[in-house]
């Protein structure tokens, strides 16, 4: 099996409940969805085989890998996740939620979704909105289509600035009305200025 690879590399989470851990990101190409702010490159990309994948992340002193895109659920993803998790790697998946992530089961040890559209997947163990205009009702209607044990709100970056406050507004107002926890999520590799 090959995948279409953007890249791969070795940095900190930047974002979410695991903000600060080490881990290899491995970047798919392709998309089913073509948000206005994404600054995700979907096109360009070499075509790994699974054994070539796994000897670039072996380079790495690291044992988390995490799988975004693009979108990654648009690829068939068994493959390249057993012989990652036969490695002894720890997976997690970065996800919009469009197709469900459950048939791949004890392969993916931790599930991101950052809903866009309809969303398929319906649990999680964290959710990343980001705040493109939402409201509270916004955020209510994604509580109820995805479970998770974390909900975070991540300010939209454009020309270089964050809607910090707005954010920060939004998340008094939804946990003031919501039995859920909601946080914020800065990407702190883009402020800090890391991969």
């Amino acid at each position: 099996m090959q995948y279409k690879i953007n890249e791969i590399f070795h940095s900190l989470q930047g974002e979410g409940y695991n903000q600060g851990r080490e881990v290899i990101f491995i970047r798919l190409s392709g998309c089913n969805l073509a948000c206005d702010w994404c600054d995700t490159d979907h096109i360009s990309g070499d075509t790994l085989s699974v054994e070539q994948i796994l000897l670039s992340v072996q380079q790495y002193p690291c044992k988390s890998i995490i799988i975004t895109g693009g979108e990654p659920s648009i690829h068939n993803l068994q493959p390249l996740l057993t012989v990652l998790k036969e490695a002894g790697y720890w997976i997690a998946i970065e996800s919009n939620g469009t197709n469900c992530l459950d048939i791949y089961g004890h392969l993916i040890d931790y599930i991101s979704i950052s809903p866009k559209s309809v969303t398929i997947q319906k649990k999680a163990d964290e959710v990343r909105v980001v705040n493109d205009n939402l409201s509270t009702d916004d955020l209510l209607v994604v509580e109820k289509q995805i479970v998770a044990s974390n909900y975070f709100i991540s300010p939209l970056e454009q020309n270089d600035q964050f809607n910090i406050k707005s954010s920060i507004q939004l998340l008094g107002e939804i946990n003031a009305v919501s039995n859920k926890h909601w946080s914020i999520s800065l990407q702190m590799h883009k402020l800090s200025g890391i991969r």
